[in-house]
C-alpha cells in the first residue's frame, strides 16, 4: 500500500545545485518499488534562504521540498541515507493526508436577513423577573 508524503530538505548553502540534484536522485531511487516505479510527484527548489536560527555554523540553507508516494516499509532505509548525508543539515518527512479542507460557503444573505448560527433563539424576557422593557432611565416601566 502506497502512502503520500512530503519531505523538506535543508542542504548546506555551500553545496552547488548540481550536487543537490545528484544527491536527490540517490535518495529518490530508494523510494522506487515494482508497484510504484515513479514515486516522485513534485520537486520544488526553493533555493537559498536564511535559517530561522543557526544550525551549527550555518545561517543560510538551500531548501528543497519534495512530494512523493511510496510504501511505508521503504522509509527507514531512505531516512538512514538522508541522516548519513553530510550536505543535509536538516530534513523533515510528513504524511500528506490530502488537500486542506475548504470551508463551506456562507448562505446567500442578499435578502437582508442575517444568517442563523443554528443555535436556539433567545426567549423574550419575563417582565415578572425584572427583565421587561426598560424606560429611558434604565428602570422597568412597570413599577
Amino acid at each position: 500500500m502506497t502512502r503520500r508524503y512530503e519531505i523538506v530538505y535543508i542542504f548546506n548553502s555551500a553545496v552547488e545545485e548540481a550536487q543537490v540534484d545528484q544527491t536527490l536522485e540517490r535518495f529518490h531511487a530508494l523510494l522506487k518499488s515494482e508497484e510504484n516505479p515513479e514515486p516522485i510527484r513534485n520537486v520544488n527548489h526553493w533555493g537559498k534562504r536564511t535559517l530561522a536560527y543557526s544550525i551549527g555554523s550555518n545561517e543560510i540553507g538551500y531548501y528543497v521540498v519534495t512530494q512523493f508516494a511510496t510504501d511505508p516499509t521503504l522509509l527507514p532505509e531512505f531516512e538512514r541515507l538522508v541522516k548519513l548525508e553530510e550536505s543535509v543539515i536538516r530534513y523533515q518527512i510528513v504524511l500528506n493526508e490530502g488537500e486542506v479542507p475548504v470551508p463551506a460557503p456562507l448562505p446567500d444573505t442578499s435578502d437582508g436577513e442575517k444568517p442563523s448560527d443554528g443555535g436556539p433563539s433567545k426567549p423574550d424576557a419575563d417582565p415578572s423577573k425584572g427583565g421587561g422593557p426598560k424606560d429611558e432611565e434604565g428602570t422597568n416601566e412597570e413599577n
